[in-house]
């Protein structure tokens, strides 16, 4: 704050206006506007002070009539709650039974062991080690910094729970072992106003510590929200210091009240009341409402507030405002989150203290009897006959003991079991043993999860029956599982409005300096929801619908990412950090021709780039494919011949799409950014017209594809393809019978393609024989012929051979001919059996992966196969 400096006068009278000098040379100044300074208050804090000790008064009694009447409303409730409690058998007093000594006291489990099965199932759920929260961010397109600062919420607020907060998974097991029983239950989160720590502090509250009116639909619409809470002494001194709650004289004596479902957990518990109240515990009342306190900054109008109330002096000790600072609409924020079991008819849902409570005291009834029976069966039980000279022997006869009595002394037969006779009980009962039973059965369908009848099935069912069996034996558990997972989704809401309004500025960080998020992370929207997933509340359900992406990423590689796929079962599977099983996922790099066959060659991935010389690349790509030293080597072949035709093909697609991009550019005579710009146009016209542009360039491009690669890459690609199924492994089928017939198919197929070569070369070898034979023949003819002829008939002769040696080449022509058709026509019909062969060979191979499917489903796959040249490769023939 700037100051002035001014020279007074010494005299008194010199003295401006507003100031007044003292006897030391000193002055008092008063400033215009500011005679007295004004304490500013933060928006939540205690405010009681602004009110006159008549009104809060008033307002206390007002509020505790209505209290009192709330709880007196839900007594019978609170009496449920201890029942179920009671039935549990935990604390030894579960009603019924029969009152004679050694009477059975003995409580059936079936309570007992549905609470353990849903507190157990849920926890897993809904605290995972790693933190209930992660993050989720609804919509598509999202901004990039938006998704960066929901995950900087979800690292932070997954921190508080596991490190911050470490009471919270203890509060929330506490939370889901009472709620089976009471049906309703309530966590608390707010923030540590004692200021011994700025952090958020979790709170089990019970069903009985809460109070609604009678009216209310549901908790979070009552018109009063009362939470009756426990506080010692010193708790209350603390809260006293810290500004939370205001002075008053209080001085506690008697223990407060205590409800009937709070002394069963007690006994439970083994826990004593100190009758002295040493510790000064006493109940503070906070009330959530709506009221008219005359408060400037609730515009006269009704707001909500939290007001506190010693229970002992019947005293406000505090009111706090109750709604978000920048709240036009006065919305009661809500600190208590409620966890409803089975909703029902009212405000607060059921348990299954209603649901099976009475069907558990019968299971008890049963069992109870049952013992009672056997009891009774193996301890003696005896009738004296009266007037037996015997009188005022009193014994007690243990088991295996021999007991010594006296006879009378007018006993005619000594024999003492004509005097005692043993009374005949009946034996335990078969029908109550098979009705314990059925009640066991019917109870634990109301709850438990039906997964025993999974492990007696076959176990090799279908992944998708299996299933549909989970989520029928839980739909019950499914239910109940989602309705934890909005009331853990409400947690985390109030977790991120706590941040929002009690985060200090700047940089939040963990126990390691660890910078987590910021301040301004928590001033916009919530990004995050609860880690468990709401339709998946079990390891069997979950690792089922693994299975199912893994059956299909095996039926359909071509369109599953087999990464991610992998990545997704390990994760399912709940293994810890399944990044780090797995090979780093290879990005390629920009490399030279050379570089680009070595790592094809070595199995290394490469990949082609747009700006890329496509045609040396290859080029020299096709001179590695063709050489039998290098690329056709067995053992380079194998690894390089597919990567290498995948890589020809990157390099002669974006070949094509460069020469379309260059010839188009030259058609439109513009740069490569005005092409850049013509490529993004979105206008009908400019698109239609760069259409007609890129089909007349399309005929350029043809022909210079056709120039470029129609007589190397067909020969290269066939070649590639030739190579690779030559060293393609051939899998046989597990199963003798479809091995044997294949097998039988693959033999058939050779014989007859060896037969056709033998008769085509049989053939062969009877023509130039035939042909040699005639012509041998027609010389020793022809020369016995002309010895016998004159001179003149031999020079006529003469003439006429000469003549038929020119009709002889002719003829030989002709033959030339006829041999070059022959041939041609061999080579037909051994391209037609290599053909064949090689038909056959694919039809063996796919039956063998038909197979190999049948035997691993156990179903029949309908898919023709054996296709070829032989339409029967069995051999059979069919009947008839």
């Amino acid at each position: 704050m700037e100051g002035i400096v001014e020279e007074l006068d010494a005299q008194e009278d010199a003295a401006p206006e507003g100031v007044e000098m003292t006897e030391d040379g000193g002055a008092i100044i008063e400033l215009e506007g500011e005679a007295e300074a004004e304490v500013t208050r933060e928006f939540y804090d205690n405010i009681v002070d602004d009110f006159d000790e008549t009104v809060l008064e008033a307002l206390s009694t007002r509020l505790l009539e209505h209290v009192e009447r709330d709880k007196g409303s839900r007594k019978d409730r609170d009496k449920q709650y201890a029942e179920a409690t009671k039935r549990t058998g935990l604390g030894k007093e579960a009603p019924g039974g029969a009152n004679f000594d050694g009477a059975s006291r003995v409580v059936h489990p079936m309570l007992m062991e549905a609470v353990i099965d849903f507190a157990s199932r849920s926890i897993r759920e809904l605290m995972p080690p790693s933190g209930p929260v992660k993050m989720h961010v609804p919509g598509e397109n999202v901004d990039p910094e938006r998704l960066r600062r929901g995950d900087r919420q979800k690292r932070y607020m997954n921190w508080q729970c596991v490190f911050q907060m470490p009471e919270l998974r203890s509060e929330v097991e506490q939370l889901l072992t009472q709620l089976p029983l009471g049906g309703a239950m309530y966590l608390r989160l707010t923030p540590d106003e004692s200021k011994r720590r700025m952090r958020p502090v979790p709170t089990f509250v019970p069903l009985d510590f809460v109070s609604i009116p009678s009216s209310a639909a549901n908790y979070y619409t009552a018109e009063r929200q009362c939470y009756w809470e426990p506080v010692t002494e010193d708790e209350f001194e603390i809260r006293v210091r810290s500004g939370m709650y205001r002075a008053i004289e209080s001085r506690t004596s008697s223990v407060p009240d205590e409800s009937e479902s709070e002394k069963a957990a007690q006994k439970i518990e083994g826990k004593e009341v100190d009758p002295l109240n040493a510790d000064g515990l006493k109940q503070v009342l906070e009330i959530s409402c709506y009221e008219d306190l005359g408060d400037d900054l609730s515009g006269g109008k009704p707001a909500p507030y939290r007001i506190s109330i010693d229970w002992p002096t019947s005293k406000v000790v505090a009111i706090v405002r109750n709604w978000e600072e920048d709240d036009e609409f006065f919305e009661r924020m809500q600190w208590m989150v409620e966890w409803i079991f089975f909703p029902w008819r009212g405000a607060q849902g059921v348990g299954l203290g209603q649901a099976i409570g009475s069907m558990a005291g019968a299971a008890t009834g049963a069992l109870r009897a049952l013992l009672d029976s056997a009891h009774i069966q193996n301890i003696p039980t005896m009738v004296r006959l009266k007037g037996a000279n015997f009188s005022g022997q009193s014994k007690t006869v243990n088991a295996t003991q021999i007991m010594e009595l006296e006879g009378g002394v007018a006993a005619v037969d000594p024999d003492i079991r004509k005097l005692l006779m043993p009374l005949p009980f009946n034996a335990p009962s078969e029908t109550l043993f098979k009705l314990l039973g059925f009640l066991t059965d019917q109870g634990r369908q109301t709850i438990h999860v039906a997964l025993d009848k999974l492990s007696e099935d076959n176990k090799n069912l279908p992944v998708g029956t299996t299933l549909a069996l989970i989520e029928e034996g839980m739909k019950v558990m499914s239910a109940i599982h989602l309705r934890m997972f909005h009331s853990m989704s409400y947690f985390i809401r109030i977790l991120h409005r706590i941040n929002k309004m009690y985060l200090e500025e700047g940089e939040l960080k963990d126990d390691f300096g660890e910078v987590l998020a910021t301040h301004e992370d928590f001033q916009g929207p919530l990004d995050c929801i609860p880690t468990a997933d709401p339709e998946i509340f079990s390891d069997v359900q979950r690792i089922a619908q693994a299975q199912i992406v893994a059956d299909r990423a095996t039926a359909l590689p071509q369109i599953y990412n087999v990464r991610a796929t992998e990545l997704f079962l390990l994760e399912r599977a709940k293994i810890p950090n399944p990044q780090s099983l797995l090979i780093p996922e290879p990005k390629p790099e920009e490399m030279n021709q050379v570089n680009e066959n070595v790592a094809m060659a070595l199995g290394r991935p490469v990949s082609a780039f747009p700006m890329q010389d496509h045609l040396s690349h290859l080029q020299v790509l096709i001179d590695f494919m063709m050489t039998p030293f290098l690329g056709q080597l067995p053992i380079i072949a194998p690894t390089f011949m597919p990567a290498a035709l995948d890589h020809m093909n990157e390099h002669l697609v974006l070949w094509y799409a460069n020469e379309f991009y260059q010839l188009t550019r030259a058609a439109l005579d513009t740069s490569e950014d005005g092409m850049t710009l013509v490529m993004r146009e979105r206008d009908s016209e400019t698109r239609a017209e760069l259409d007609k542009t890129l089909a007349a360039v399309s005929k350029g491009v043809l022909r210079r594809a056709d120039s470029l690669f129609s007589e190397s890459i067909p020969m290269v690609i066939q070649m590639a393809q030739q190579i690779i199924e030559q060293f393609m492994p051939k899998s046989m089928p597990s199963d003798p019978d479809k091995r044997a017939a294949i097998e039988q198919k693959d033999r058939s197929d050779k014989e007859k393609a060896q037969l056709k070569r033998e008769e085509l070369a049989q053939r062969k070898e009877e023509k130039v024989i035939d042909l040699q034979a005639e012509r041998e023949e027609r010389q020793i003819t022809t020369q016995v012929e002309f010895a016998k002829l004159s001179a003149k008939e031999r020079e006529v002769a003469v003439h006429e051979a000469e003549e038929t040696a020119r009709k002889a080449q002719e003829h030989a022509a002709r033959l030339r001919e006829l041999g070059e058709k022959e041939r041609a026509e061999d080579e037909r019909a051994a391209e037609q059996i290599a053909s064949d062969e090689r038909r056959n060979t694919q039809d063996n191979v796919t039956a063998l992966r038909v197979a190999a499917a049948e035997i691993k489903s156990g179903e029949k796959v309908a898919e023709a196969t054996g296709t070829g040249s032989d339409k029967n490769p069995s051999g059979s023939r069919p009947k008839g």
